[in-house]
């Protein structure tokens, strides 16, 4: 029964990631999966905005462990669809590139200006130039 809960969640899992404008798949599902299932959804998730024409130099399993990370020290995404957590922490790492857009503006459009504001100063302190 257990494996089967498990092998559901990694099918959902893996829909939502490969459709993630409608996915409704949360942090809370993110938790309840194995490491080798987490590793295995990042890289599908990569290899889907690969196909849609964006670059992300880390590996899953970096991307698995930061995941990880923001849900034990912010709780509160939990609630929200883990392809937009994802994301979000792929453009904060810089590591979201696509061919003719500068970093900094993906990260305003996707962040907003005043979230953009604060983690720019956040990001220039610890990465002087």
């Amino acid at each position: 029964m257990k494996r089967m809960i498990a092998a559901s969640l990694i099918i959902l899992f893996c829909a939502g990631l490969a459709f993630a404008q409608e996915n409704i798949v949360t942090g809370n599902e993110w938790i309840k999966v194995d490491k080798k299932a987490r590793i295995q959804l990042v890289t599908d998730f990569m290899r889907e905005m690969k196909q849609q024409g964006v670059k992300i130099s880390k590996d899953a399993a970096f991307y698995c462990q930061k995941l990880d990370k923001l849900y034990a020290k912010k709780p509160n995404l939990l609630n929200d669809p883990v392809w937009k957590v994802l994301k979000t922490a792929m453009i904060m790492e810089r590591d979201w590139s696509v061919t003719g857009k500068d970093p900094d503006t993906i990260a305003r459009e996707w962040l907003g200006d005043k979230l953009y504001a604060k983690w720019k100063e956040k990001y220039t302190a610890k990465n002087p130039r």
